[in-house]
């Protein structure tokens, strides 16, 4: 979980228990002045008007009153400024990376050719992120170094390599590439996923492509948290994954 996730829990937990409380006053007022009226009519504005009323004054009462309720509420005000903080250091982050122009290649609007890992990673996540939709990238790699790189975008649930597979053999040998990574993502922003039969399958498929170089596949997917906060996990021909990466805006 992510600075930013632990915060919105926390104001999500402060939110709650200051409706609890300011039920617990409300609602017996609420029900006294609906009881005092002569008519159901008059009593209906009458509660209406104490529920409005009346969660504004114990508002007010328990701050002055109540240390708990002040350093709650004064918790809760922190926490706003902190992820509001947080969404302006991360909407910074995506706005390093100019947009893909119509009919621009994915792999030409965020230069993958040329990156290293964590800075490849990145790309993808806000490429991928804006997309909308899943992209299929390859990334071949040489000491850490993107050396050549394909990109396909495809559909929000379907995605291919861009280039045929069965020549990535070739192309590992022709640039003593070390690992080759195949990235795509799930166009998820629930801070959760987990790779498809297909995605298995895929891997599977690509690994007996790269005959005696299997070994230096690797492959992940990309998906993001509400805010947009990337997560990769990695996974393998067998249906394990494991995590590979979290960004934390904070850090």
């Amino acid at each position: 979980m992510s600075t930013y996730e632990r915060l919105n829990a926390e104001a999500l937990i402060l939110r709650k228990q200051q409706i609890l409380v300011l039920s617990l006053v409300t609602i017996p007022v609420v029900v006294v002045a609906y009881g005092l009226a002569d008519r159901a009519v008059q009593g209906l504005t009458q509660g209406a008007v104490a529920m409005v009323i009346t969660p504004a004054m114990a508002h007010g009462a328990l701050l002055l009153v109540s240390r708990w309720y002040r350093a709650a509420c004064q918790r809760a005000s922190a926490i706003r400024v902190e992820v509001r903080t947080l969404e302006q250091a991360l909407a910074a982050r995506f706005g390093a990376f100019r947009r893909r122009r119509q009919g621009e290649s994915f792999k030409k609007a965020y230069g993958l050719a040329g990156r290293d890992v964590p800075s490849l990673e990145e790309a993808l996540a806000v490429g991928m992120y804006r997309e909308g939709r899943e992209v299929f990238v390859t990334a071949f790699v040489r000491q850490g170094v993107v050396v050549r790189a394909t990109a396909s975008i495809g559909s929000r649930y379907r995605c291919r390599p861009a280039d045929d597979p069965a020549k990535w053999r070739d192309h590992l040998d022709r640039l003593g590439c070390d690992e080759i990574r195949q990235y795509h993502n799930h166009p998820v922003h629930e801070g959760g996923t987990a790779p498809s039969a297909g995605d298995t399958r895929s891997s599977r498929q690509l690994k007996k492509l790269l005959g005696p170089h299997s070994h230096k596949l690797r492959s992940f997917i990309v998906f993001w948290n509400r805010p947009g906060e990337w997560r990769v996990i990695e996974y393998d021909d067998r249906g394990g994954h494991w995590d590979h990466f979290e960004f934390d805006i904070a850090h």
